[in-house]
């Protein structure tokens, strides 16, 4: 299967990951909205949310929440959490996923243009490793 995420997740391509877990992992967006854009991802291949099972979407939008609590406790002002389900509802990779995009003020973008830089992605990295083992009860990355 020649999917991103697919590879991601067995290893066979670079990403920044912030959590872990068995049927789940979090990485930063390579083209983020926003400081911190989080895609929560499962391990196992669904198309998008209406493909993947109750149970499945129920625990990444779970996930979700977490990473959203966090970055409020970071300080973000406010916070989207969104799935796109087909082309027509703007979904770019076929493999469900969920945004977590954290909002600083300014203006609302929904897909960044440029690649995330390498410090960026450790200031991230770093920032949510203060806080996200409250959340999830144990050391991230």
């Amino acid at each position: 299967m020649d999917c991103i995420f697919c590879k991601i997740v067995r290893g066979e391509a670079p990403a920044w990951k912030v959590y872990e877990d068995d049927k789940f992992v979090v990485i930063l967006d390579k083209y983020p909205a926003s400081f911190g854009h989080l895609l929560v991802v499962p391990k196992s291949h669904y198309v998008n949310v209406v493909d993947a099972p109750l149970d499945v979407a129920t625990r990444g939008f779970e996930i979700a929440a977490k990473l959203a609590k966090a970055w409020a406790e970071l300080g973000a002002k406010g916070v989207n959490i969104v799935t796109n389900a087909g082309r027509e509802a703007g979904q770019v990779v076929f493999h469900f996923h969920i945004h977590v995009i954290p909002r600083w003020g300014g203006s609302l973008v929904w897909h960044g243009r440029d690649e995330i830089k390498e410090s960026e992605a450790r200031e991230v990295v770093e920032k949510l490793s203060k806080v996200l083992p409250k959340y999830f009860g144990r050391p991230i990355y």
